[in-house]
């Protein structure tokens, strides 16, 4: 007798959690395209209707994760959202719950160290932060350059240079590393620095977006490919 009522138990609490998975994957869809609405009005200047869609995008983030507190995702789309509306504390906790259920995720700690940075935290948290991320995370190269760029939005770019030194020294092999960095390096106005990592870049892929014509913005001629 005890089989007979099991069984349908079972099948109804399948059934129960299908339909949570269900709604927080619609929550998820909704609460992604406001928050890509939001970015598009920001970029266009409307800051009220950027703040509303942001505001929306956590309400369906939050009911996502109602529905299905496991999903890593969902916590770090939450954690963006608290971020947009600087809401940060509530941010470092999604971010963190999202470290959680998964260590490794780079996304997260990027997340994390760049709300650290945006809010000011104590430099000793930021610090703590990037060894954490670098001490998991493959490619080191991009939590440095994470950091550098987080920097650079806040003002603080006299910190910036040391970063960028360990973004190139983790990743030398890594084209987005060098083309970023000389990106960064040409913001802070190091035209030399720029150049050679440009050119690092264009040498390890030539078809590394952007790299050909922002090495003709600054004059240079573009270096022999390697192997060629």
């Amino acid at each position: 007798m005890k089989t007979y009522l099991f069984i349908p138990l079972l099948a109804a609490g399948l059934l129960f959690s299908g339909c949570n998975l269900y709604y927080a994957d619609q929550a998820t869809k909704r609460g992604k395209l406001a928050f890509d609405t939001a970015k598009e009005a920001k970029s266009h200047g409307d800051y009220q209707a950027a703040n509303d869609s942001y505001r929306k995008a956590q309400l369906e983030f939050q009911l996502a994760i109602d529905q299905d507190p496991r999903a890593t995702d969902r916590h770090y789309n939450l954690a963006l959202a608290c971020q947009a509306l600087k809401e940060y504390d509530r941010a470092i906790r999604e971010y963190d719950r999202a470290l959680q259920r998964y260590p490794g995720n780079g996304k997260a700690h990027t997340g994390k160290i760049d709300c650290l940075v945006q809010m000011d935290a104590p430099q000793k948290e930021i610090d703590a932060a990037v060894a954490t991320a670098v001490s998991i995370v493959p490619q080191r190269g991009r939590i440095y350059l994470t950091l550098a760029a987080a920097y650079y939005r806040v003002g603080r770019t006299d910190q910036m240079s040391p970063v960028l030194a360990k973004a190139v020294g983790a990743a030398p092999a890594d084209s987005y590393v060098q083309a970023t960095a000389g990106r960064l390096y040409r913001a802070l106005g190091d035209f030399d620095s720029a150049s050679k990592h440009l050119k690092i870049a264009y040498q390890l892929n030539p078809q590394e977006p952007g790299v050909a014509y922002e090495l003709g913005v600054l004059g240079q001629r573009l270096p022999p490919i390697a192997g060629y």
